[in-house]
């Protein structure tokens, strides 16, 4: 059962996040770096994850795919190895907005499982996806883009540089190394697919804790009208200022009053 023994403390390091970075979408990754530092109240070491910067480390070395649509469409799965094979961490794309504490999330970790994550039943119907990348559809769509490792974990342990560099996307992104009951799972909350996910105004549990633009968001032009764009908009606003007044939103965009919080 998850519990406040992960909570990084006077022994525990801060929590590892690490985060997707694809040169598009430089934008998404500064806000969504902003939005989980903004509302944390635990320390967080948070890197980004860049595939030059593996590629030159000698960490990874295949070829790009035609189904790849971002540059961490499979570095994400480094991230054990990355972290070291010790404790949890975190691997999320850059088009997430947190709007809520990570460590909520945190204390949701349990030791018996390998990864958690939302289990989305995500089917997309677009034929296109971030202005014009072909959008795929697979069993566990959406699992992979916002993990929780149990680094340490022994199946785990398969993480390596060789293995990211060769197997093949099915398996990766399907987490086939893993037995079914080795996937732990948590809130959809926390990863709330924009345009897809809905939100109950009369359940508070269906509000979203990370909205996740998985299609596209307003960095993108032929977004900039999407479902949560003015929240994003926000964000990076405030991402791009050291100092800034409080903002309390009450935004009732999508059927429901969410209030945020984003200040320095």
């Amino acid at each position: 059962m998850g519990s406040v023994d992960h909570l990084p403390n006077a022994t525990l390091p801060p929590f590892k996040i690490f985060i997707g970075y694809d040169s598009r979408e430089d934008a998404a990754f500064e806000v969504c770096r902003h939005s989980l530092l903004k509302h944390s109240s635990i320390p967080l070491e948070i890197s980004a994850i860049k595939q030059l910067d593996l590629r030159a480390a000698g960490l990874y070395w295949r070829d790009r795919g035609p189904t790849e649509s971002t540059d961490f469409s499979f570095t994400r799965f480094l991230t054990p190895y990355l972290a070291g094979f010790q404790g949890w961490a975190m691997f999320v794309d850059c088009d997430f907005l947190y709007t809520a504490d990570i460590a909520d999330l945190v204390t949701l970790l349990d030791d018996s499982y390998a990864v958690m994550c939302v289990h989305h039943d995500y089917a997309p119907t677009e034929a296109t996806k971030m202005e014009g990348v072909v959008q795929t559809v697979y069993p566990r769509k959406n699992w992979s883009s916002m993990v929780l490792y149990n680094c340490a974990h022994p199946k785990n342990m398969i993480l390596t540089p060789e293995l990211v560099s060769s197997q093949s996307g099915a398996f990766l992104h399907r987490f086939m190394w893993l037995e079914d009951d080795e996937i732990g799972s948590v809130p959809f909350a926390w990863n709330f697919l924009a345009g897809h996910n809905v939100v109950d105004e009369n359940d508070s549990s269906t509000f979203p804790k990370a909205i996740h633009y998985t299609s596209g968001g307003p960095w993108f032009e032929m977004y900039k009208d999407c479902k949560f764009a003015d929240l994003w908009l926000m964000g990076w606003m405030n991402s791009r200022r050291r100092s800034w007044p409080r903002i309390d939103c009450c935004c009732v965009k999508d059927a429901f009053i969410f209030e945020v919080s984003f200040c320095d």
